[in-house]
């Protein structure tokens, strides 16, 4: 469980991640690559924020094991990106799932989100995003329009809680070079609940900001570590047990 713990003194304006990880990103050759922007723009005890991410990831490709044929197992996804409290993941109907994040506590509050994703696969270039290039065999195209908090106390509930979060997955086939790329949009729109009107505006929008990245940052490894080694898996057994 993540804990948030700021100093009350200290006001961030932008989120920003340690040098290291910083948001901008220009790769070249074989590494990783990625690009990364986020604002926030906050009005009275309203907020609203905007992430938006593109990274890839080198990847090794079988053909007997495509990653084609990967995606079409959607479920099997979503447990290699969201691995904690997969077993209490819930399928709605064949495109939507209901998910449990990992648990977070900020403040005196403790709670575990639940979000409804819905994901397809796309393999017509007419029906792709804008983003993603025609010659694209495949994609697996997902969006999250709904978050709940069960286990938040009612008199905490945001009045007024939006979020619309879109992306895709997909190869990108280069000469011998694959890439496993993904594209992430996410915007969230927030009333803070009047019960917290005690607490400083910058001090909430702090807190909100290292949830996000917090979140953000284990979805980035869900996509560039567990699910390369998931993959794996499944090359594996392609090999072992071919059709």
């Amino acid at each position: 469980m993540a804990s948030i713990l700021l100093n009350p003194y200290q006001c961030w304006t932008h989120f920003m991640e340690p040098k290291k990880h910083m948001l901008h990103h220009h790769h070249h050759g074989r590494e990783s690559g990625s690009r990364n922007r986020f604002e926030c723009k906050n009005m009275n005890r309203t907020s609203s924020f905007n992430y938006k991410s593109s990274a890839r990831v080198p990847f090794h490709e079988l053909p007997s094991a495509s990653f084609d044929q990967y995606l079409d197992d959607k479920e099997r996804i979503l447990r290699s990106i969201f691995p904690e409290n997969s077993t209490k993941h819930r399928q709605i109907n064949e495109e939507e799932w209901r998910v449990k994040m990992s648990r977070m506590q900020a403040l005196f509050l403790t709670f575990e989100p639940v979000i409804h994703i819905k994901a397809k696969c796309i393999s017509e270039a007419e029906e792709y995003p804008s983003e993603i290039p025609g010659h694209i065999t495949k994609l697996m195209a997902f969006q999250i329009t709904r978050c709940e908090f069960p286990d938040l106390n009612t008199d905490y509930m945001p009045p007024d809680f939006n979020i619309n979060v879109k992306g895709a997955l997909y190869m990108e086939r280069e000469g011998r070079q694959n890439w496993m790329k993904n594209h992430v949009d996410i915007n969230l729109n927030l009333t803070f609940p009047p019960l917290l009107g005690w607490v400083p505006e910058y001090v909430l929008k702090n807190i909100l900001q290292s949830i996000l990245k917090i979140y953000v940052e284990d979805v980035h490894n869900g996509f560039a570590v567990r699910l390369v080694a998931d993959y794996n898996s499944f090359k594996r057994n392609k090999i072992r047990y071919p059709e």
